[in-house]
């Protein structure tokens, strides 16, 4: 197994305490505050020793110690995530999301180009914006910045994280504008900590789906939530070889 990490570094964006209150507002303070010290390290070991005991079946992990799993519980307090709250669902068309993104932060990524030769296809973009684009327009909240802006800045803040931690893709390139758009409101008391269960899930459970089909191949790959699988890895194979 091929274990792809993009990693999760922050240091671009740099985070500016005037947006303390719109985060606090969303829930994700907690987690903000963990990710930006440190998140833990990509042990590629620990994370395939862990993979090799999930059960698809059961939806856990069996170890000699008997079976486990991440539950709400884990994520609330590893991560301080909210689990309480209203379920994560919206509708995420991406039909006009680009005006949706200008009236929400004030400028969209530009255009793919149009391909020069006639036979090629134009450039198929996803709705979203690049983590580059992001971080050359709003690294840092001007200091002159008034409330609007602040705020702006401050959602642009969270969507980036949240892309790229509690909802990293396989790309490690784009952060969608589905997560953006959950942002629209700040006090919308989100219940982030089973959202970011529910795509672990679908992430560990893709893996053996991806598996199967690139065996073909002779390679399997996968996207797993590093974050969180990180830390439950040292616990698990620890208590494993107990």
């Amino acid at each position: 197994m091929k274990l792809r990490s993009h990693g999760v570094t922050l240091g671009w964006m740099l985070y500016d305490e005037r947006y303390t209150p719109y985060v606090r507002e969303t829930g994700l303070l907690p987690f903000i505050q963990l990710v930006r010290r440190s998140t833990p390290p990509n042990n590629a070991a620990a994370l395939t020793a862990l993979i090799d005991h999930w059960r698809p079946e059961t939806h856990t992990f069996h170890l000699r110690t008997g079976e486990m799993t991440v539950t709400l519980q884990d994520i609330a307090m590893i991560t301080g995530l909210p689990i309480d709250g209203n379920p994560l669902c919206m509708n995420t068309d991406s039909d006009g999301w680009r005006a949706q993104m200008h009236a929400l932060i004030g400028m969209v990524p530009p255009e793919p180009r149009e391909p020069e030769a006639e036979d090629k296809k134009k450039e198929r973009v996803a709705a979203g914006a690049p983590f580059t684009w992001i971080t050359s327009h709003f690294s840092t909240c001007p200091e002159d910045a008034n409330e609007d802006t602040v705020k702006t800045y401050a959602r642009v803040y969270m969507w980036y994280v949240i892309s790229r931690t509690m909802f990293a893709d396989g790309t490690g390139k784009n952060a969608p504008w589905m997560w953006l758009k959950a942002l629209t409101v700040f006090d919308s008391k989100w219940s982030w900590g089973s959202a970011t269960l529910a795509y672990l899930y679908r992430q560990v459970v893709g893996l053996f789906c991806d598996q199967l089909i690139s065996s073909l191949a002779m390679q399997a790959c996968c996207q797993v939530n590093i974050v969180f699988l990180s830390y439950a890895a040292g616990q698990c194979v620890l208590q494993d070889h107990r």
